[in-house]
């Protein structure tokens, strides 16, 4: 393997340069339990030598080929889909790549064979693999066979991803410095090349604001001495009994699939260490309050009408929250905030176009961020 390894980096050092140098990043690993032919994840191109020594040179070329473009996609450091399993992590990373990148010679599924719709991003197949291996879904391709082997090597693809900013940044300065793309086209450079511009990560935003209404709670008392002055001073300590609300927009305009993401924004809460979250349904009203302990799985949803921020705000004001997470497409009046407001608000917008509308006034009285990545 070595050999016709270094035999095919020498031909793409001069043809594709952007798989050449994705590839150099990581290091040749043989690994006979896995099975996939390749993979990739922690800055490791492993490979099963039982495979891959019965592919023909021209397969394994293009199957690096493949490993190689999904890893300038990132999604063995990028991207982990809320609430997806592994096996579906890794199909739906070969959809993207089947969809945008021809390997005839090793075969690689398209979301056609999943009877899904071509050009949507990585997080979004994810979740629709997801609902047809948990029997949700009507695809009509090969999906029966996600339950054997299919399964197992989907599985195991995707068994070393984890997210890491560093060789991010990496494969970020491989597509940056490239100007000759080689055999990827022209539509798939464009795409590869917006992956640059910064995104708001709404997990990162979700654990800052968490901080931010803790630190909120800070008391000064005369019990604990000050770290810098001793006695002479009071110290402070922190009381973590911080009551968050997250209200969910449930009016006509948000779409069922997004009160799904809504809910595993919320589930995913208990992650950054909330004990007890409270949760509103709204439209132009408040229409359901629960107290959620753990993670929700079944949603019963109430509403659908038009939208109002003005209730939530004043639900959150009236029974006095330090935290307020709006979870909503944006589309409603900005609400008045009332006085004496002491809760932190954090817009969580439904998709970046909807940001993008509506941030203007959203931070005015919060901080901002979008929900889906990609």
């Amino acid at each position: 393997m070595q050999e016709r390894y270094s035999h095919i980096l020498e031909q793409w050092f001069i043809m594709e340069p952007p798989l050449f140098q994705v590839l150099c990043i990581h290091e040749l690993v043989p690994n006979t339990q896995m099975k996939c032919p390749l993979r990739s994840g922690r800055k490791k191109l492993e490979y099963n030598p039982d495979i891959v020594v019965e592919m023909s040179d021209d397969a394994l070329e293009e199957a690096l080929r493949a490993e190689a473009v999904r890893l300038l996609l990132k999604h063995p450091y990028e991207r982990r889909p809320d609430g997806c399993s592994q096996q579906a992590m890794g199909l739906a990373s070969n959809l993207v790549v089947g969809d945008n990148y021809s390997h005839p010679r090793f075969r690689i599924e398209t979301p056609a064979d999943f009877g899904l719709k071509s050009g949507m991003n990585y997080e979004w197949y994810a979740r629709e693999v997801e609902k047809q291996q948990s029997g949700g879904g009507n695809g009509d391709g090969d999906n029966d066979s996600e339950s054997g082997g299919a399964g197992e090597k989907h599985r195991d693809l995707a068994e070393l991803w984890e997210e890491d900013e560093l060789t991010v940044q990496m494969i970020n300065g491989v597509i940056s410095s490239t100007k000759s793309w080689g055999s990827i086209s022209g539509n798939f450079a464009e795409i590869l090349t917006s992956s640059l511009k910064a995104k708001i990560n709404w997990r990162n935003v979700f654990a800052g604001f968490r901080a931010s209404i803790i630190s909120s709670k800070r008391k000064l008392t005369r019990m604990k001495p000050n770290r810098r002055t001793g006695f002479d001073n009071m110290g402070s300590i922190r009381r973590f009994d911080t009551k968050l609300l997250v209200a969910v927009d449930v009016s006509g305009s948000i779409s069922s699939e997004s009160l799904q993401y809504f809910y595993g924004v919320i589930n995913s809460a208990f992650k950054y260490g909330f004990e007890s979250i409270d949760v509103v349904q709204f439209d132009c009203g408040v229409r359901v309050v629960q107290n959620l302990k753990k993670v929700v799985k079944d949603v019963g949803i109430v509403g659908r009408g038009g939208t109002s921020f003005q209730e939530p705000v004043d639900f959150a004001h009236e029974n006095g929250y330090d935290g307020l997470i709006m979870l909503t497409d944006g589309y409603a009046p900005a609400p008045d905030i009332p006085e004496g407001f002491k809760a932190g608000i954090l817009w969580v917008c439904e998709n970046e176009d909807c940001l993008n509308h509506h941030k203007h006034w959203m931070e005015k009285s919060g901080r901002t961020c979008v929900m889906q990545i990609g």
